[in-house]
């Protein structure tokens, strides 16, 4: 047996549920809402941020951040918003709970400093490539954390 989980809009929701009656071999073992998926979406957030910042190595300073930021901006995880300024993105930050924030110019530096989309990206000061490999893999980092916590979460559901 497998589970899939779907996302669909509010209109297609009726249309889809007809089309799933001609199959008789389905059945639909739960539904919610996109206020409720929003909420599990910002708890994994916050949950892979917490993680980051317990290792030491991956996570040295609050202006790391900012590279979560422009690889959220770079399209690099599904689901999860675009911040239009640091200041969209720090209050996102303190709104699910993450505080040591670094400052809206340190972000905008970062931002201004990071040249391509992820994973290609580049640097526009001259940085050494260990850190190079750290600044690239501590995205790497956050996009495990926020996916595997998403998927636990997402198990939960389907347990239930």
């Amino acid at each position: 047996m497998k589970q899939i989980v779907i996302e669909i809009e509010d209109e297609a929701y009726e249309p889809f549920m007809g089309m799933l009656r001609l199959c008789p071999a389905a059945k639909v073992v739960g539904t919610n809402s996109f206020a409720e998926t929003r909420d599990v979406i910002d708890r994994c957030f916050a949950e892979a941020i917490r993680e980051l910042q317990a290792d030491k190595k991956v996570y040295k300073r609050p202006s790391d951040l900012a590279y979560i930021m422009i690889g959220v901006n770079d399209g690099a995880i599904n689901g999860v918003d675009y911040y239009l300024t640091p200041d969209d993105f720090t209050g996102y930050l303190l709104q699910v709970g993450i505080n040591q924030l670094p400052k809206r110019s340190t972000i905008y530096n970062k931002v201004n400093d990071t040249v391509g989309k992820f994973p290609d990206w580049s640097f526009v000061h001259d940085v050494k490539p260990k850190e190079k490999i750290r600044r690239k893999n501590l995205f790497l980092r956050f996009s495990s954390a926020f996916g595997r916590a998403k998927r636990q979460k997402l198990d939960g559901f389907l347990d239930k």
